[in-house]
């Protein structure tokens, strides 16, 4: 599980009117206990199965897809297909 599709499950806990709230105090917390402690504040704790799932699928690598974003995407300028390996086409 990737770190949007964490968020995201995070997200889908907390009443609609409160999720920007709940983003900027996420944002502005320092520590994992900090962001627990929000979490809780907005009732945006996970079951036990979907904590497993997130620990079990949890990595600390960055996919291919991610770091492609990071670097600005695909630097080709070719409108026929690319024939580098970015999977622009």
């Amino acid at each position: 599980m990737n770190r949007k599709e964490r968020m995201d499950l995070l997200l889908s806990k907390v009443a609609e009117d409160k999720k920007e709230a709940f983003v900027a105090e996420l944002r502005a917390a320092k520590t994992p206990e900090e962001r627990l402690k929000v979490a809780k504040k907005y009732n945006a704790t996970l079951t036990e199965d979907e904590l497993k799932a997130v620990k079990a699928e949890s990595t600390n690598k960055i996919t291919d897809a991610e770091l492609d974003n990071s670097a600005g995407g695909c630097s080709c300028a070719s409108c026929y297909g690319c024939y580098c390996y970015c999977n622009c086409y």
